[in-house]
């Protein structure tokens, strides 16, 4: 496991991809205007948007930004700026390429779920699970979500960072305190991982899952596919963050029981971390780094990022 990379100083280059889907063009203004109020500069590649079926550009074009960024020996971090669909069209060729000499923070959440579990366990980099670019520079995010990515890329904040959490089940009632990193992210991509050579190694782990618009029976058929595949078998604890849409036909929710039922069949600590993923809150969370995990009835999360 590598140490966390130096915060960003005024006038850094941060490298800005998407490796996912893409955007109207006109976002990429946005996102230099948020660049340069926090005091980076954002490199944006000129051909970042092209002709492809599904994603930003093609595989290779984008695979070349992915590329680029992971070995640019001027950028300090690697932002993503927006999710959806396409990363994990890059693996074989990300699988081929050597680990870079210097540790970059990669940030992102929802379809870079991929690039946080490739890059955590390949190359022992920690990632930062947060906001994409797109999110921050159209203001789709609160401005907490903002400002604590901001205090984490800047390390601003000495003292920590601390998220109280929700016990859901009778092991996470019991006080204890669990020392591990956070794995995992969006559980479409985690599930995705299974059978792969970047399957979710969860031994260990505080395992992160969140996702967006799946109804209750996927979520507990994505649950039950993970907890079959052994992914639950050795990990610390589980974490639920925000399970946003996903209603029935009749405007009721089945998620939450289904979330509370699967929390309640874990013999490990299953708890409740509101505001990650894709609500309009979007905390950050480090993954592949250190974290106390403290349950019972003064359950919390907290990091500290040796600057």
């Amino acid at each position: 496991m590598h140490l966390w990379p130096s915060p960003l100083k005024h006038g850094d280059i941060v490298d800005i991809i998407a490796p996912s889907f893409g955007f109207q063009p006109d976002v990429i203004e946005e996102v230099r205007t948020v660049a340069n109020s926090w005091g980076f500069k954002a490199r944006i590649p000129d051909n970042i948007f092209g002709e492809d079926l599904l994603c930003a550009n093609s595989d290779e074009i984008r695979f070349q930004h992915l590329k680029e960024a992971l070995y640019n020996k001027d950028s300090r971090a690697i932002w993503s700026l927006r999710g959806g669909y396409g990363a994990t069209r890059l693996f074989p060729m990300l699988n081929e390429l050597p680990e870079p000499s210097q540790t970059k923070l990669v940030i992102g959440f929802s379809d870079i779920t991929a690039l946080h579990i490739f890059l955590n366990q390949k190359w022992g980099w920690p990632t930062l699970h947060a906001c994409g670019a797109r999110q921050i520079a159209q203001q789709k995010v609160s401005v907490e979500s903002s400002d604590l990515l901001k205090s984490i890329l800047f390390g601003e904040q000495k003292e920590g960072y601390t998220y109280s959490l929700k016990p859901l089940n009778d092991a996470s009632q019991k006080t204890q305190s669990i020392q591990s990193s956070v794995a995992g992210g969006n559980l479409c991509l985690v599930q995705c991982s299974l059978g792969t050579f970047w399957q979710l190694d969860g031994k260990d782990k505080i395992i992160l899952l969140e996702d967006v618009d799946e109804k209750g029976y996927r979520i507990d058929r994505m649950l039950n596919h993970l907890t079959q595949a052994g992914i639950f078998t050795d990990a610390k604890a589980v974490l639920f963050g925000d399970f946003t849409g996903g209603k029935e036909d009749d405007g009721t929710s089945l998620v939450e029981p289904v979330i509370n039922r699967f929390a309640n069949l874990l013999s490990i600590p299953a708890l409740r971390i509101e505001g990650v993923g894709h609500g309009f809150v979007n905390r950050p969370v480090p993954l592949g780094f250190p974290v106390m995990l403290e349950t019972g009835s003064d359950a919390k999360l907290s990091f500290f990022i040796d600057l």
